[in-house]
């Protein structure tokens, strides 16, 4: 005669299902170090490159706002804001800040408004947006 239980006992499926879940939110941290650090590092080490390369594209999108368009200027103003926020906010609270869905949440409702309405003020200020 032979038994039909199962050798795993009744909790088998909902801990695995468990320790799945908690599998790949470790793993997205975990990812987010590596290319974090790879980040930091490829900054450190090419910092006086990266910075020449950002003036020479700040230069080309203010000679471009000059001649009647800014679009160009106002992307590159509004990329500074926003990833210059997220490097700072990075540095202040490590990298595993960026996977949380409250993060990206807030993000979505607070930093992406305050960094477009930021660049309208300044692009008004200037006087290169009609």
């Amino acid at each position: 005669m032979t038994s039909s239980t199962s050798p795993f006992g009744p909790e088998f499926t909902k801990e695995l299902i468990d320790k799945l879940f908690n599998a790949v939110g470790e793993g997205t941290k975990q990812a987010a170090h590596i290319l974090w650090g790879a980040l930091i590092s490829f900054l450190i080490a090419h910092w006086l490159a990266a910075m020449i390369a950002i003036f020479i594209i700040f230069i080309i999108a203010t000679a471009k706002a000059m001649l009647g368009r800014w679009g160009t200027l106002g992307s590159l103003i509004y990329n500074f804001l926003y990833f210059g926020t997220l490097l700072i906010i990075g540095l202040i609270w490590g990298p595993e800040i960026f996977v949380d869905d409250i993060f990206n949440a807030a993000c979505a409702v607070i930093l992406y408004p305050i960094c477009y309405y930021t660049t309208g003020f300044i692009l008004d200020k200037f006087r290169l947006r009609r």
